[in-house]
């Protein structure tokens, strides 16, 4: 199925789906809608790229996609402040985020690097919404205090951390959406866990995969760059193509 093809499968699902909403494939294979006063953009670039990983899936993905925008057409209740987690996004994001609304997004972020940002976002059964400062001024906690609610609660949801490789090279694996978010999680990055030639060295060029070596591991450092290279070009929700150095309290780009 050529991405055209599939763009129009993505539209008749929106439509099904959502079936009191207008929606309009563009000649930039994006699709456009609007409700209330709200125009809305979405991309079908991370689908395709997962319909042709498994192009025997394509009603699972689609269907999986389309779900993820339920907040956004279906009325939802008010922020559960238990469900509210840090996502590691790239700084671009934000431009991409206020091009699709054609003004600025009051999403909540913060920043964390010259290259990253924290994104709040409450976690739901079949979405991850982010926060606005609509939904913000609806909980009862001071803005202060939202990072450390969030990563709470962040340590409490993601599924047990596990490690693979070996040679001071390792694949750091979470259940697949929040990999990228494990940088925030200060309590884990030491030698007993990672057990690395030098400082940390991570990569994170998607959302689902976090990488770590050491300074000194040359090797490892050339092989993280090969992987890198390959897979924020080729996967899906894209993070960073850059190396990152821990420097104590968090991780810098890496030189």
């Amino acid at each position: 199925m050529t991405e055209k093809e599939f763009a129009k499968v993505y539209l008749d699902s929106f439509s099904k789906t959502y079936p009191t909403i207008k929606f309009e494939l563009n000649t930039d294979l994006t699709i456009t809608s609007k409700k209330g006063d709200l125009d809305y953009k979405h991309y079908i670039d991370n689908a395709f790229i997962a319909y042709k990983a498994e192009p025997d899936s394509i009603s699972e993905i689609i269907s999986r996609y389309v779900t993820s925008t339920t907040d956004l057409y279906v009325d939802q209740k008010t922020v559960n402040i238990e469900n509210i987690v840090p996502v590691i996004k790239p700084i671009e994001y934000l431009d991409k985020i206020n091009s699709l609304n054609g003004k600025s997004f009051p999403m909540i972020t913060e920043k964390y690097n010259d290259q990253l940002i924290i994104a709040y976002a409450e976690d739901s059964k079949n979405s991850i919404k982010y926060l606005t400062e609509d939904d913000f001024k609806t909980l009862t906690i001071s803005r202060d205090t939202l990072k450390s609610i969030a990563l709470r609660n962040f340590d409490k949801i993601i599924p047990n951390i596990q490690r693979q490789g070996d040679n001071g090279l390792f694949m750091i694996t979470a259940g697949g959406d929040y990999e990228a978010s494990l940088i925030l999680l200060s309590s884990i990055w030491t030698k007993e866990n990672f057990p690395v030639d030098g400082e940390f060295i991570i990569a994170i060029p998607n959302r689902d995969m976090l990488m770590v070596t050491g300074s000194k591991n040359k090797i490892g450092i050339s092989k993280i760059k090969e992987i890198v290279a390959d897979s924020y070009k080729t996967g899906n929700y894209q993070v960073s193509d850059r190396l990152y150095k821990w420097i104590g309290n968090k991780f810098e780009m890496y030189e």
